[in-house]
Order: structure tokens, then sequence, then C-alpha cells
């Protein structure tokens, strides 16, 4: 996932996604590698505190400013081996069940929301191209 980084403060970032409102504040450990203004791609990882199954509502992460609280969306992918969930929220996440859940138990197509136990963590992916944007 690309965004733009909007601001840089000992190991967190904050993010701009490009196409919508949210400015999502994540841990960085590699935050001193980033410049504000510029493009940047990475993942992120989202430490759920349990996943619950959602019958209603769209994807997003709330609040749109700040620290990611609770998250909500389509899983897209399983991994059964990490217990971890590809969702597609306002963009897309990793959230890492907790012990006592299993990723198996919520197949693609599902729609699953969470609070988050900690601070999220933004990912750079130092192997993808940038885009050339200003």
């Amino acid at each position: 996932m690309k965004f733009i980084v909007e601001s840089i403060e000992n190991d967190l970032v904050t993010l701009k996604t490009p196409v919508a409102n949210y400015r999502n504040t994540f841990k960085c450990t590699s935050a001193a590698d980033l410049v504000v203004g510029k493009w940047v791609s990475g993942s992120i990882h989202a430490p759920a505190r349990k996943i619950d199954v959602v019958s209603e509502g769209g994807n997003y992460v709330e609040p749109l400013f700040g620290r990611p609280r609770r998250m909500q969306g389509l899983v897209l992918q399983q991994n059964v081996a990490e217990n971890s969930l590809l969702v597609q929220t306002a963009y897309k996440t990793t959230a890492q069940l907790p012990v006592q859940q299993l990723a198996a138990d919520y197949p693609a197509g599902s729609r699953v929301g969470w609070d988050n136990a900690d601070w999220p963590e933004f990912v750079v992916d130092k192997s993808a191209p940038v885009p050339v944007h200003t």
C-alpha cells in the first residue's frame, strides 16, 4: 500500500491515504528513513484485542485522524501459520489475532471488526518502487 508521510515524531509516523481523508499514526521502527511529504510503500500490522464477525457496515478505520483504535473490513486472506488475517479496511491491514482465536475460523469474504490492543505498526517495504508523485 502506498501512503504519503505527513509527519514523523520519534518512532511514530502519520500517514495520509492518497484517495481518502485518513491521517493515521502508526509505530514505525524505520521512521528515521522516511521523509515528510514523500510517498512510501509498506504494510499495516494491527494487534487485534478480539476479532468479531459483523454483518453490517463498511470498510473503515476509527478515528479518521490519529491512532487507529477500531478497524473493520472484508477478509481477503487467512494466514494460518501466523494466525493473522489480511483485511481490506480503509487500507489493507494485517490483523494479528489473539492466541484464543484462530485465523482459520474467518474465511475470505467474512466481514470482521476489532479494537486494537496497542498501536498498529507500519512496516516500510524497502524493496518496493516508490511512485513519483509530487
